[in-house]
C-alpha cells in the first residue's frame, strides 16, 4: 500500500468520496476548509500533539493517547503513538491502533504521512497494516485547504459504513474542533 501525496497535492479539485479499487480495498477521501489555521499550524500541531490535545482534537471520540516510539520535541516524523477512538462517540465499537508517520515527499505543501496498524488487547501492533493516510495541507486565502486521503485495507468481517461515512464525519468532526482552538495555542505557545 502507499501514500500517493503527489496526486493528492496535484488534483485540480478535491472533494469527499469513496472509491472501491478493488478486492480487499477502500480509498477515503475528504477535504476541510480551516479558517484562521495554515499549513504550518497543522505540521506544528502534529508535532505538538500529546494527551491532553488529542483529547481536544475530537472529545467525544478519542478515548485514549500515548507517543510509544521515536517521539521528539517538535517533531512527529519517524515517531508512533497508539490511540483508542470511535467514530460517533460509545456505544460506537473502539478502534484500537498505532499510527507511524512516514517521511512525506517533497511538495510546495505541507504533507502528514502515516501507516496505521491494528493493536491487539495488550496493544501489540498487528502483522498487517489497516491503512496509510495523507493530510496535504495547502494555503488558501481564508487559511487551509486540507485534503485527506485514507487507503484502508479490509476484509469480510470490516463494517464499511463504519470505515467509511463513519470516518468522514470522524474526521470532519475532527478538523472543526481543531480549528476553533488552533490558532490561539499556536500564537500562545509557537509564536510567544
Amino acid at each position: 500500500m502507499t501514500v500517493d501525496a503527489a496526486a493528492v497535492a496535484a488534483a485540480p479539485e478535491w472533494q469527499d468520496g469513496i472509491e472501491v479499487p478493488g478486492p480487499g480495498r477502500i480509498r477515503v477521501a475528504a477535504v476541510d476548509r480551516l479558517g484562521g489555521v495554515t499549513p504550518e499550524m497543522i505540521d506544528w500541531w502534529f508535532g505538538r500533539m500529546d494527551r491532553e490535545t488529542y483529547h481536544r482534537f475530537h472529545p467525544v471520540d478519542h478515548r485514549k493517547f500515548a507517543w510509544v516510539r521515536g517521539k521528539e520535541p517538535g517533531r512527529y516524523v519517524g515517531a508512533t503513538h497508539l490511540t483508542y477512538h470511535c467514530y460517533g462517540g460509545p456505544p460506537s465499537p473502539v478502534l484500537r491502533t498505532e499510527i507511524t508517520f512516514l517521511p512525506p515527499p517533497e511538495l510546495p505543501d505541507i504533507a502528514v504521512c502515516a501507516v496505521v496498524h491494528a493493536l491487539d488487547e495488550q496493544d501489540r501492533p498487528q502483522p498487517g497494516e489497516v491503512a496509510r493516510f495523507v493530510h496535504v495541507a495547502r494555503r488558501t486565502g481564508y487559511g487551509t485547504e486540507l485534503r485527506s486521503c485514507w487507503w484502508l485495507t479490509v476484509g469480510e468481517d470490516t463494517d464499511r459504513d463504519l470505515v467509511t461515512k463513519g470516518r468522514l464525519r470522524h474526521v470532519h468532526e475532527e478538523f472543526a474542533y481543531l480549528t476553533g482552538f488552533l490558532p490561539a495555542l499556536y500564537r500562545e505557545e509557537a509564536v510567544s
